[in-house]
């Protein structure tokens, strides 16, 4: 455990490959937002979108399998969950509802504020569960009409697997490499079936549908990296086999699988292979989650504009919400943080009343 956080101290470059997923699930918006196919098709088992959230995913179950061994305390574990996720999220709530919808909506301010699907949208999103994507009258005529933030639906799924990190520590699993690797490999098999066979109910009812069920594998994978290799990276024969097991399944129904295990690889080989110079692209700014959180709204914004080329749609994206998440990290994500429960140092026992009490040796 010592030397798993001394060399993530070190360095790594998570900062880069968080970023990078952020554009990239906005690269991936970019196209079905302005009526357009993803040009990486749905035949490789995966999108630009689809792989940003896994590597979101991979990345956390990593860092939060770690955050728990640490310090196996479900308040203090709550509660520095609570504070990187939650100041952020309730301001992007509000400002959606209370500032983006009136500006935005086809109804009069009075009807809009009337309509029950306003404060259904800020309640249901505040809590969580049950969560809602459209305001009302709010982007209508778009080619992808109603939904005013579709990457919301990820946070419910991130919450829930925090939920399950705290059971499996408690049950002392997540200090059982064979268990964890158990649970990676049921997580993918559940991900490619559902995949393979269309399925779109439930994965648990009232709580998980069926599209949760790939970022919980990228999750699993995660923890499962984390308890066998720590911060060794993948070797490099690795990187190799599944990028040929991935061009392999290529069409084919178990395609989904082999996107998980290339980006799972890929995604590790960067984070520990990646030169210095590439450890913090963004000097100390943390800008994936403010990217995350604002860039579907900004597309949303810019399509309602009437501009639909969806390259030029993903660059002014970047732009305009690179700024915000700026913002977002400076004067909300970060003094919110300044605030997570440490873990208490307990003071060393003094010799003196040691040698006074030799059982205590």
């Amino acid at each position: 455990m010592g030397t798993i956080s001394a060399a993530l101290r070190h360095g790594n470059a998570f900062d880069l490959l968080r970023l990078v997923a952020a554009l990239l699930v906005v690269f991936g918006h970019s196209w079905v937002l302005t009526g357009h196919t993803d040009p990486l098709t749905a035949l490789s088992g995966t999108d630009a979108g689809a792989a940003g959230v896994g590597v979101f995913f991979l990345l956390s179950g990593y860092l939060v399998a770690g955050s728990w061994l640490s310090d196996p305390s479900p308040r203090r574990f709550a509660g520095r969950r609570f504070l990187r996720i939650y100041p952020a999220y309730v301001l992007v709530i509000l400002v959606l509802a209370l500032v983006l919808g009136p500006l935005c909506t086809q109804l009069s301010l009075r009807d809009y504020l009337a309509n029950p699907g306003t404060w259904k949208f800020l309640g249901g999103n505040l809590l969580i569960i049950p969560m809602q994507y459209d305001l009302p009258g709010v982007f209508a005529g778009n080619p992808f009409p109603g939904a005013v933030d579709g990457s919301l639906w990820t946070i419910r799924v991130e919450v829930l697997c925090y939920v399950a990190v705290v059971v499996l520590g408690l049950l002392g699993a997540l200090r059982r490499r064979w268990v964890l690797a158990t649970i990676a490999v049921a997580a993918c098999v559940v991900a490619t079936a559902i995949e393979a066979t269309g399925y779109t109910g439930p994965l648990v009812p009232f709580l998980l549908g069926w599209d949760t069920a790939v970022p919980i594998a990228y999750f699993a994978l995660g923890m499962a990296f984390r308890a066998f290799r720590g911060t060794t990276p993948p070797p490099w024969w690795a990187l190799a086999a599944a990028a040929v097991v991935w061009a392999a399944l290529w069409v084919t129904p178990a395609a989904v699988l082999g996107s998980i295990l290339f980006i799972a690889v890929a995604t590790f080989t960067v984070a520990f292979r990646a030169p210095a110079a590439l450890h913090q692209p963004t000097k100390g700014y943390d800008l994936s989650y403010g990217t995350y959180l604002l860039g579907f709204p900004v597309q949303q914004i810019l399509a309602q504009a009437g501009l639909l080329n969806p390259w030029l749609n993903a660059l002014l994206t970047a732009v305009i919400v690179l700024a915000l998440a700026a913002a977002s990290w400076r004067w909300v994500e970060k003094p919110a943080l300044r605030h997570k429960p440490v873990k208490p140092i307990k003071p060393a026992e003094p010799v003196a009343a040691v040698r006074q009490n030799p059982a205590a040796l």
